[in-house]
């Protein structure tokens, strides 16, 4: 099941499970790669891996990027088994926005908040973030809070659901691309959400929620729906600016 909310972002124009293991998915650090006919950019995670242990620690870092892997895997699957796959393209890890204008909007900037993946085609977006909650169900809380219904019954707080940061990056692709598009938001399968979870405040512009099996099952052409046409090379090289930048050392490795 896949949840959406009903309006468009605020800032838009008119209109088989996870596989085990830690190996990197999607293009060689910084580049491109072709994954059964899908174009694929940048890697998953890196961005965590390289600076996220200073905000998260060490532990969290690894865990964030790990489901930013997870979930890229789940996205290069669903993709490839599409029959309009050879015109999609795939980012991952995108961050540096700052002062981005375009299409006749004025500039946003997102400071060091990243783009986790993007699925990019000639006529949308997908805009999607990987998050690393626990086993529980997602919902709203007496006082519209986001929280997880642990399997005692206690509440755990989830912040992400109580802010508009998805909005201020779909307002960065409607500028890098002048398409319209759709947020979502990706969590591991011991993750369960009911409706209530539409209510939080990350919802209020719009957006779907699913777990990683969801996404490796097709639910997402839900929200892309088949056929796309090609992604144009205009809106592809805008968004491939601000791929993570490879470390020193992988700039001479193999691809």
């Amino acid at each position: 099941m896949l949840l959406d909310g009903s309006r468009q972002p605020g800032d838009l124009p008119a209109a088989g499970g996870p596989r085990a293991g830690r190996a990197p998915v999607g293009g060689w650090r910084y580049g491109q790669a072709v994954t059964t006919g899908v174009q694929v950019h940048g890697e998953p995670g890196q961005r965590l891996l390289e600076g996220g242990a200073r905000a998260y620690g060490a532990a969290g870092a690894r865990r964030g990027s790990f489901i930013e892997q997870a979930v890229a895997r789940a996205l290069e699957h669903w993709l490839s088994r599409r029959p309009d796959c050879g015109g999609l393209q795939l980012f991952h890890d995108l961050g540096g926005f700052r002062d981005v204008a375009g299409h006749g909007y004025g500039p946003v900037s997102l400071g060091r908040t990243n783009i986790d993946h993007v699925v990019l085609s000639g006529a949308r977006w997908l805009l999607i973030d990987a998050k690393e909650t626990a086993a529980g169900t997602l919902t709203t809380g007496a006082a519209g809070k986001g929280v997880l219904i642990q399997a005692d019954g206690t509440e755990r707080p989830e912040p992400w659901l109580d802010n508009t940061k998805m909005n201020s990056a779909a307002g960065i692709l409607v500028r890098l691309t002048g398409l319209q598009g759709w947020p979502l938001w990706v969590v591991p399968d011991a993750t369960k959400y009911d409706r209530g979870v539409l209510k939080a405040r990350a919802f209020r512009h719009g957006g779907s929620i699913c777990t990683i099996s969801e996404v490796y099952g097709g639910s997402l052409d839900e929200v892309l729906a088949v056929p796309q046409r090609p992604a144009g090379p205009e809106a592809v090289a805008a968004l491939a600016r601000y791929l993570t930048a490879p470390p020193a050392s992988a700039a001479e490795a193999p691809g």
